[in-house]
C-alpha cells in the first residue's frame, strides 16, 4: 500500500516524491534510532532529570546500601576510592603572605579538627568525617553538612552531618516565599538552591514530618551534577548495582554447589522404611510451608520402599567461576573508573608496566575527586571557620575585613601514593627537581607532606647530629659529597706515592 502511494505521488509530482525520499533516508541515518523487532521493547523517554530521578532515588540508594553492607566486591570498590582519595585526611596549608600567621592558623586548625571541636556529636575528627562523607556521597549519591555556630565554646564553629533521607519530599511550594520546592530543595527561577527543607529526627529514631527551612548558605551539599536540570544526586554505584548483585548471587550459588559436592552421604533402601522413624518427621516444613530437605557430610539416610536417589552431576568448575567473577569485576571497575587490580586486589597476573599503567589511570580517577572534596567541602568550611576564629578573638588579624580573600588563601595536601619501583621514581624526581621541573613543595604535596614541616624537621635533625659530632650524608649536597670523595681519593693517592718514595730511598741506602 505504501509503495503504491509513493508511486502515485511520483507520477503526480516528481519533486514532492524526491523530497519525501530524501527526508525518509535522513530518518534512517542512525541505526541507533531504528525500532526493529530486536529492540522494540527498548524505547526510553527523555524527561526532566529530577522527575525521573526522584521516583527511583530511594530504591537505588537502598540497593546500594545493601551491597555496601553485604557484597565484598562493592565494599572493596567503595573502600578503594575512600582509601585513595582521603586516606589519612586532606590537610590544610595556609597560604597568606605572613609565614608566622600561617603557622598560627595551621596550629589552631589542627586543634579544631579534634572530635570535641569540629563534630557536633564530639565523636569524629575532621579527617574521619571526610572519609564518612565521601563514602556516603558514593553510596547514597549525596550527603549534607550543616554549618552551626554555637556561642560559649572555644571554637564556636561546628559541623552536623545530615543524611539525604531527611529531606522533605512532600512540599511543593514554600509557605512564605512561594518559591518552588523540588525533592526538598527550594529553588529560584534559575534552579539555584535557596534553602533546604529538612525533617526533624528524634533521638529514638522517629522522623517528625515537620521540616525546618535551612538557608542554602548554612548547608554544604556534596553530590555530582551531570545534567543541567539536575536538582539532587543519585548513587555513584547506580551503573554497576545490577552487575554487583548478579555476581553476589552467582557466588552464593557456587558456594552452595561446593558445599553439596563436599558432602558424602549413604542412602539405604529397606522394605519397611527407616527403622525407628517418628511420625510426622518426614512431613516437617519450613516457615514458608515448604518440605524441609537437607544433606549433611557423612549422613546416613534410610529411604522408604519405592524411593530411590537420583543425583544431578552438573559440570561445575572453579576455573569457570573464577573467570566469570574476574570479568564482572573488570567491568564493574571500568564503570567506576577503577582498574581490575584495585577492584579485585589480584596482582598475580599483572606485569610491571601493566600495573603501573593501571595505577596511573586510577590516579586520574582519584585526583578529580580529591579536588572536588577540597573545593566543595574543605575550602567552604575553612573560610567560615577562619571568619569565626577572627570574630571570636582566637586569631588577631587587624585588616582581616579589608583583605579577607587574601587571608583565605590555602592549599590542601592530599594523601600521597607510593610507587611500584621507588628507586626509579625517586631518581626521576631528583632529576626533575635539579632541572627546575618540580619544586620541593610539589614533591612533598604529591606524597602528602607539608614542605615547611619537612624543612624544619631536616634542620632539627641536622642541628642534633652536629651537636653529637656527626656529619650525615643526607645533609650534604651531592656535589659537595662528590668533591669530598675526590679529595679523599687524591689524598690517599698522594700518601701512597710518598710511602713508595720512602721505601725506594731506603732500598738505595
Amino acid at each position: 500500500m505504501i509503495k503504491f502511494i509513493e508511486r502515485a505521488i511520483a507520477a503526480i509530482s516528481p519533486e514532492w516524491a524526491c523530497k519525501r525520499a530524501f527526508f525518509a533516508e535522513n530518518l534512517r541515518a542512525y541505526e541507533a534510532g531504528e525500532i526493529t523487532r530486536f529492540n522494540d521493547g527498548w524505547v526510553p523517554v527523555n524527561s526532566d532529570t529530577e522527575n525521573t530521578d526522584k521516583t527511583q532515588r530511594d530504591l537505588v540508594k537502598a540497593r546500594a546500601r545493601y551491597l555496601e553492607n553485604n557484597s565484598d566486591i562493592a565494599c572493596a570498590a567503595v573502600g578503594g576510592i575512600v582509601r585513595n582519595v582521603v586516606g589519612t585526611g586532606i590537610k590544610l596549608q595556609a597560604r597568606t603572605r605572613d609565614e608566622n600567621l600561617n603557622k598560627r592558623i595551621e596550629l589552631l586548625w589542627r586543634e579544631w579538627t579534634r572530635p570535641e571541636n569540629c563534630d557536633i556529636t564530639g565523636q569524629q575528627t575532621f579527617e574521619e568525617m571526610q572519609s564518612m562523607l565521601l563514602r556516603r556521597k558514593i553510596v547514597d549519591g549525596e550527603i549534607f553538612v550543616k554549618k552551626i555556630v554555637q556561642k560559649g565554646r572555644r571554637f564556636p564553629f561546628t559541623l552536623q552531618v545530615i543524611k539525604s533521607d531527611l529531606l522533605s519530599s512532600y512540599l511543593i511550594t514554600a509557605p512564605v516565599t512561594g518559591n518552588a520546592i523540588r525533592s526538598g530543595v527550594e529553588l529560584d527561577e534559575h534552579l539555584k538552591p535557596l534553602a533546604y527543607w529538612i525533617n526533624k529526627k528524634s533521638p529514638d529514631g522517629f522522623v517528625e514530618f515537620d521540616p525546618d527551612r535551612v538557608p542554602a548558605g548554612q548547608i554544604i551539599h556534596l553530590w555530582n551534577r551531570v545534567q543541567p536540570d539536575q536538582i539532587r544526586g543519585i548513587s555513584d554505584l547506580a551503573p554497576v548495582i545490577k552487575r554487583l548483585k548478579d555476581t553476589q548471587d552467582y557466588l552464593d550459588a557456587e558456594t552452595v554447589a561446593a558445599r553439596l559436592a563436599a558432602c558424602f552421604s549413604v542412602f539405604i533402601t529397606t522394605q519397611t522404611g527407616a527403622p525407628g522413624a517418628m511420625p510426622g518427621v518426614r512431613n516437617a516444613k519450613d516457615p514458608e510451608r515448604k518440605k524441609l530437605q537437607s544433606i549433611r557430610p557423612g549422613m546416613i539416610k534410610y529411604l522408604a520402599p519405592g524411593e530411590k536417589v537420583e543425583t544431578a552431576n552438573p559440570t561445575r568448575s572453579v576455573t569457570t567461576a573464577k573467570d566469570y567473577v574476574a570479568v564482572q569485576e573488570r567491568l564493574a571497575g571500568a564503570g567506576l573508573g577503577m582498574s581490575y587490580e584495585l577492584m579485585s586486589r589480584d596482582f598475580n597476573k599483572s606485569s610491571f608496566s601493566a600495573a603501573r599503567q593501571g595505577m596511573l589511570e586510577d590516579r586520574k580517577t582519584f585526583e578529580p575527586i580529591q579536588n572536588f572534596m577540597a573545593a566543595h567541602l574543605c575550602m567552604p568550611i575553612y573560610r567560615e571557620w577562619l571568619d569565626t576564629c577572627v570574630l571570636s578573638g582566637l586569631i588577631d588579624i587587624p585588616d582581616y575585613s579589608t583583605h579577607r580573600e587574601e587571608y583565605h588563601a590555602a592549599e590542601w595536601v592530599t594523601p600521597g601514593w607510593s610507587w611500584i619501583d621507588p628507586q626509579k621514581e625517586v631518581n626521576a624526581d631528583i632529576t626533575a627537581i635539579q632541572n627546575g621541573g618540580m619544586t620541593m613543595s610539589q614533591w612533598c604535596a604529591a606524597r602528602g607532606y607539608d614542605w615547611r614541616d619537612q624543612l624544619e624537621q631536616i634542620a632539627i635533625e641536622k642541628e642534633t647530629a652536629e651537636k653529637l659530632g656527626l656529619t650525615l650524608a643526607i645533609h650534604t649536597p651531592i656535589s659537595v659529597q662528590a668533591a669530598l670523595s675526590n679529595h679523599v681519593g687524591n689524598n690517599n693517592d698522594e700518601s701512597e706515592e710518598d710511602e713508595n718514595a720512602g721505601n725506594d730511598e731506603q732500598e738505595q741506602e
